[in-house]
């Protein structure tokens, strides 16, 4: 289901002040107008209690956290004064501002529940999706990123239709078997009235679809000769444990923060962990193309960095680092670690000093690194497969380069006993073997998989018509070449 701020702002209004304690415990208040949470689950025709729900960022960022769940009566529940979680569209009267400087147009905005309540990590800014599971197995979820700024999508166990009709490729698949089998029928009813000696029409209705028919089969084997002509790379996917972290050369330093939102706290605090720079140019080495590089929280968070960001250095001397420790203590697991990204202010101070918000891009909870872009073949890491307190880093970057081995000294012979050295007869030298026609047959197709793949494809073109043979089998010819 699809909904947009105009049809939100349409439905049932909720409005109220909600206050907020976040990590650093910091209280605020804030004036919401939005719609409650649990009217958009009734458009979207989510009836179980068993129901569980996920809301979801632009940035990947995601409540409740991993192994907690969410479910429709904790989304009707309200406290004493009668606050229940909300999709806000409204604060202190005004519009939310989207991203990249604000928190909308739609937030998820949840209250306290005692006075103590620390609801501000609940808060969802820049909400574009809600998942109502438990998914089915294989479920395909939306991607956040790709969702509309003024749109939120609900998805998964909701009878309501979703932003993709999935009857559609049902029915074009089922059609596509359907157009399959009456081809094959017809193909072997014209050769049997052929053996039969009956002539067949070359121009018969049946020619039509079954060139169609024949044609896709062609593009399909052509396409798996065009994928398998990507040049082959090995698929670069590390892991490293956090003693292999502390084993590498360390980088501390004492690092300033600026949130970006109000109040715009500041705060200052040592850190001290592997700096990217010796991570992605050291440990490993940057393929040419990398462009950026994405850091991925075990919470969902995501941070996109550039490749300068990455590795500049910043006022003070300080690095862009993977920390481990702050103040001397391990980064607590859970909340801020065990590891975390630490990216300095380009511009040190306050806000009203003229300092940048760096704290957006200081992740907590940092399980990998993906570096973009990735080649095909290359798979990001499940998060189940990161141990919590290790680092993932995969996509374009390669083991660096092991230096090149230096030639052993040739000994020199005593004067007084010169080597001889041995002749060798012309019988004995070893000839180069002489290519059979197969083996150049192979070779000039550049590989036995792709010689064997337009093999096949040429024979498929053997039932076309004259005309369309001889262009199939040209273009087979020239995927083959150009592998």
């Amino acid at each position: 289901m699809v909904l947009n701020t105009s049809q939100l702002k349409a439905m049932q209004r909720a409005s109220g002040d909600y206050r907020s304690i976040n990590r650093w415990k910091t209280i605020a208040t804030f004036q919401f107008d939005g719609v409650p949470f649990t009217e958009i689950l009734k458009k979207a025709g989510v009836t179980s209690p068993a129901a569980s729900v996920r809301v979801l960022a632009s940035d990947g960022y995601f409540w409740p956290k991993v192994n907690t769940k969410l479910t429709p009566a904790d989304l009707a529940r309200k406290n004493s004064k009668g606050l229940a979680p909300i999709v806000a569209y409204k604060t202190g009267g005004k519009d939310l501002d989207p991203e990249p400087d604000g928190t909308g147009p739609l937030r998820y905005v949840a209250p306290q529940y005692s006075p103590t309540d620390m609801n501000k990590p609940s808060w969802v800014s820049n909400l574009r999706l809600i998942e109502v599971g438990p998914l089915p197995k294989g479920y395909k979820a939306p991607n956040a990123k790709k969702v509309p700024v003024n749109e939120v999508w609900v998805y998964g166990r909701v009878s309501a239709s979703g932003p993709v009709a999935l009857w559609i490729p049902v029915v074009v698949g089922g059609a596509g078997l359907l157009v399959l089998a009456f081809v094959i029928v017809e193909y072997v009813v014209k050769r049997r009235k052929e053996s039969d000696g009956k002539p067949a029409a070359a121009d018969s209705p049946g020619s039509v679809p079954i060139a169609l028919a024949l044609l896709l089969v062609l593009a399909l084997v052509a396409g798996a000769c065009v994928l398998g002509a990507v040049p082959g790379r090995a698929a670069t996917s590390v892991t490293y444990s956090m003693a292999d972290l502390k084993a590498m050369p360390a980088f501390s330093g004492h690092y300033t923060f600026l949130k970006q939102l109000e109040p715009y706290t500041y705060y200052e605090e040592n850190y001290k962990g592997v700096s990217l720079s010796t991570l992605l140019q050291q440990k490993l080495r940057l393929d040419a193309g990398a462009s950026k590089l994405v850091v991925k929280a075990r919470d969902g968070y995501s941070v996109d960095l550039s490749i300068a960001e990455a590795l500049q250095t910043y006022p003070g001397n300080l690095m862009s680092i993977i920390a481990y420790e702050k103040s001397g203590s391990a980064l607590s697991a859970g909340d801020e670690g065990p590891l975390r990204l630490i990216v300095p202010q380009a511009h040190p101070g306050k806000r009203d000093q003229g300092g940048d918000a760096n704290t957006p891009k200081c992740e907590r909870m940092v399980y990998s690194i993906e570096v973009d872009p990735v080649p095909a073949g290359v798979q990001a890491p499940p998060l189940s497969s990161v141990p919590e307190g290790s680092l993932a880093v995969y996509g374009a970057v390669s083991q660096p380069l092991a230096p090149a081995p230096q030639p052993a000294p040739t000994p020199q012979p005593a004067p007084s006993q010169p080597a001889a050295r041995p002749s060798v007869p012309a019988a004995a030298q070893p000839q180069p073997a002489t290519p059979d026609a197969k083996t150049k047959a192979v070779a000039y197709f550049a590989g036995s998989k792709g010689f064997v793949t337009c093999l096949t494809g040429a024979a498929f073109s053997g039932i076309l018509p004259s005309g369309m043979r001889s262009a199939v089998r040209a273009a087979l010819y020239q995927v083959g070449v150009a592998r």
